[in-house]
């Protein structure tokens, strides 16, 4: 392999190492920005997070998993979907500021987290 070569060849490696990166930085920040979304909304700055996930892209993707937070003297827990494009956020179980029927959360996890790749 002639000294060029290699130089392109190690260039290219850079690059999908560069991508992989930015890939994984978008992912991490929307994590945190949507547990740090689901605090605000359930009045708990301390709430507790497990199997969160990114679905999606980095445009129209969202941001599922499940919340343990304090309501009053109760703790709660459910799933939760915090949209990156800002669309108002789901929390079940009337955790949040605006309450959403079963079904309504349903679909919305159906549709915008298991069919999108979300594992539990």
């Amino acid at each position: 392999m002639h000294g060029h070569d290699l130089r392109k060849l190690l260039l290219l490696c850079g690059l999908i190492g560069l991508a992989a990166c930015t890939e994984k930085d978008w992912r991490a920040a929307a994590i945190a920005k949507a547990e740090d979304e689901v605090r605000d909304q359930v009045n708990d700055p301390v709430a507790q997070f497990s199997h969160v996930q990114v679905t999606g892209n980095s445009s129209t993707g969202q941001t599922c998993g499940y919340v343990m937070a304090k309501s009053g003297i109760f703790t709660k827990g459910g799933h939760f979907i915090i949209y990156i494009d800002g669309s108002a956020p789901r929390i079940e179980s009337g955790m949040g500021r605006r309450s959403w029927s079963k079904q309504e959360f349903d679909i919305q996890w159906q549709n915008d987290c298991l069919k999108e790749g979300y594992k539990s």
